[in-house]
């Protein structure tokens, strides 16, 4: 039997909207990630398990006023649509779960703020494409590129880690020219 670790505090990373979670959880995988809903003080927060740093689960949620059963995406021609339901009739979806209490590791440390971790910047978008797409190789589905604005400027990077043993995140990023026009890479 192996040794077993102690779970650390949960950490919450706000998405800036539904979108962004619809595409997370159904756009960039083989088999959408289970989304998690439970109340909070800026309405429903709708959540998924996406990553580990250092024994803490990490979530990346957005906030909705509607809850339902599913959380639905389509892609159609470059148009996006995410939305939630009771009964799914587009052909990429995720069951809802309700949570009814979280633990309380987890309500005393809603508002932990992810805290600076290793970090390498890459030279460009095309390198930062490699490190997101390299994951494949172990038959997972391509990493998220996450994108936000620092002093004025565009920043894209993705969390990863250097080996499938290794639990350690790392964040590689790169500077950008300009604000995303669009959501995917291509």
């Amino acid at each position: 039997m192996g040794v077993q670790k102690k779970v650390g505090a949960a950490i919450f990373v706000e998405l800036l909207d539904l979108k962004e979670l619809g595409r997370l959880a159904c756009a960039l995988e083989r088999v959408p990630m289970l989304v998690f809903s439970f109340p909070s003080k800026e309405g429903l927060k709708l959540a998924v398990h996406v990553d580990t740093y250092f024994n803490s689960p990490v979530f990346y949620y957005a906030t909705s006023d509607k809850s339902g059963h599913f959380l639905e995406y389509r892609n159609s021609a470059g148009l996006e649509e995410v939305r939630i339901s009771n009964t799914p009739s587009f052909i990429m979806y995720t069951p809802i779960v309700s949570v009814q209490k979280l633990s309380k590791d987890f309500e005393q440390n809603e508002g932990r703020k992810l805290e600076k971790i290793p970090s390498i910047e890459v030279a460009d978008l095309v390198s930062l494409a490699k490190v997101g797409a390299y994951r494949m190789l172990f038959e997972e589905s391509p990493l998220p590129i996450f994108t936000y604005r620092v002093d004025g400027g565009w920043v894209a990077g993705v969390f990863t880690r250097l080996d499938e043993f290794d639990e350690t995140s790392i964040f590689f990023y790169c500077w950008l020219d300009k604000e995303p026009s669009g959501r995917f890479i291509k």
